[in-house]
């Protein structure tokens, strides 16, 4: 199988999941920003859409021990 390109959850393709992400999708979601390099990386619930519940996951996966990010 084929490795992909980015990390799950790496947002903002700086190879580490980390805030920086969770600000980036926020800043491509509701201010206009950049969209994400790897559109797949950003959808860490991995229901094909990029929302309010892709931070929320990164945010309990970082802060609060939930599952990793999930992406196919």
């Amino acid at each position: 199988t084929l490795k992909a390109p980015y990390v799950c959850g790496d947002a903002n393709n700086d190879k580490k999941v980390n805030l920086l992400d969770i600000s980036f999708i926020i800043n491509y979601l509701y201010r206009q920003g950049q969209p994400p390099p790897y559109r797949e990386a950003a959808d860490v619930n991995n229901d094909t859409k990029i929302n309010l519940l892709d931070i929320s996951y990164i945010i309990n996966h970082l802060y609060r021990g939930g599952p990793a990010p999930h992406c196919d």
